[in-house]
């Protein structure tokens, strides 16, 4: 069985890289193709995966079993080639429910946002603990090329996305919701079939942490007010956030966070939910909880002087949140930097993007991350410079990075401060500033 060749189609992306890493782990041989060529490419070849750019019938001679993500387009020439010939094909969440199976009890995290730092935050506490976990996550932790880090077969945390429901796949230990709102769209056609997902997600669950509606009766919620896990004595330090918590009425601990945000006390209070349910001693959850978040593309500081920041919020509500823990941490003016990602997203949540950037002083918006998408005019990035401009917001557009990187630069000397934000390719824009 190890002489199985497993290609994956779209290889460079975060989590496909990821499962083609563990693939890879296991003895298996592994091979993949992708657009363009990247630091995950270049760090899968290091690993002697091999990688083709571009994507080709003849990538896939002497393939057994073919991965694919539903970013790729159904008419992908190795997509087809693949169900033509009956090579074995799987999604992506269906070759993670497989790799879950391997483990004893699973951790997942699901919601529209937060999915990544609550998962990283799980995963510190089991560290600290000495539980030995094995990590699947949607970025990348500094001082690791891919989102996921062996552990044992023990305990499995890793992020469950909604998106084709690929969290049906997955049959958890403990299930986590974090909250739900309009997301993917596209895919669900409605916010309620996305709540039924979600509903059915929780009842492949054995113990359930959410505030969403939810028929199983060891359900743990979270929050501020009347449910199980509250946060009490809430205290902003530049940023970060400390708290009592309580279970049940009754005092748990005070909690240090060493992570940015206010929404991260609500992050976290689930955090303690799932620590709960998996008997890890208190003191464990109090320093997980208190170790700075170390993943790509979260609130990651770009540069301290001058400080310039970047976050892969993408969503109306993410961006808000961003924004105000920014605010936080500067007296400057601010400057925000926003790449629109997906035409769909734009166009089913435009109202909310118009009114998401109220608290910041110049906005610079640059031209759309289509991902799998093909062009919108009226779900651009331009139509929401436009519609924003009309409104009176201070901002401008642009077409491309070298652009818009000269007239960020200006700010910075002007005395603002820089957060940059966005799911696409705008990381490159981010990580040129340093």
């Amino acid at each position: 069985m190890k002489n199985l060749l497993f290609h994956f189609i779209g290889i460079g992306g975060i989590s496909m890289s990821a499962l083609a890493f563990y693939i890879k782990s296991c003895g298996y041989n592994v091979q993949g193709s992708d657009i363009h060529k990247s630091k995950i490419t270049d760090d899968l070849q290091r690993l002697g995966i091999k990688v083709f750019f571009g994507h080709k019938k003849s990538n896939l001679s002497n393939v057994d079993v073919v991965i694919y993500n539903y970013a790729i387009k159904r008419d992908n020439v190795e997509l087809k080639y693949s169900k033509e010939n009956k090579i074995k094909t799987y999604s992506r969440g269906e070759l993670l429910g497989f790799i879950s199976q391997k483990y004893k009890n699973v951790i997942s995290i699901a919601g529209s946002h937060g999915k990544t730092s609550t998962t990283e935050m799980i995963y510190n506490c089991l560290l600290v603990a000495g539980m030995n976990p094995t990590l699947h996550i949607g970025g990348i932790i500094k001082g690791h090329s891919f989102g996921f880090i062996n552990g044992d077969k023990n305990y499995f945390v890793t992020e469950a996305c909604e998106y084709h429901d690929c969290f049906l796949n997955l049959k958890s230990k403990v299930g986590v919701v974090l909250n739900v709102e309009p997301e993917h769209l596209d895919y669900f056609k409605s916010f309620y079939n996305e709540k039924l997902s979600y509903k059915k997600y929780l009842e492949n669950s054995n113990l359930t942490i959410s505030n969403f509606d939810c028929s199983n009766k060891n359900n743990i919620s979270f929050g501020f007010d009347n449910k199980n896990i509250i946060a009490k004595n809430v205290m902003n330090r530049k940023g970060k956030f400390s708290y009592d918590a309580y279970i049940n009425g009754k005092f748990f601990a005070h909690i240090d966070l060493g992570c940015y945000g206010q929404h991260s006390v609500i992050n976290s209070l689930a955090v303690i939910g799932v620590c709960v349910q998996l008997n890890v001693p208190k003191k464990y959850v109090k320093i997980g909880l208190c170790m700075p978040l170390n993943i790509q593309r979260r609130f990651e500081i770009i540069k301290k002087q001058s400080l310039v920041v970047h976050d892969y919020a993408h969503h109306p509500t993410e961006i808000k949140e961003t924004i105000q823990t920014f605010k936080n941490c500067t007296n400057k003016k601010v400057l925000v930097v926003f790449q629109p990602h997906t035409y769909s997203r734009t166009k089913t949540l435009f109202n909310e993007f118009l009114t998401c950037f109220d608290n910041v002083d110049m906005l610079y918006l640059i031209k759309t991350f289509p991902a799998r998408e093909k062009p919108d005019k009226s779900a651009s990035a331009f139509a929401l410079y436009k519609a924003l401009k009309f409104n009176g917001k201070n901002c401008k557009y642009f077409a491309s990075f070298s652009l818009a990187k000269e007239k960020i630069q200006e700010k910075a000397v002007q005395g603002y401060d820089i957060l940059i934000l966005g799911a696409g390719d705008i990381v490159n824009l981010a990580y040129s500033l340093k």
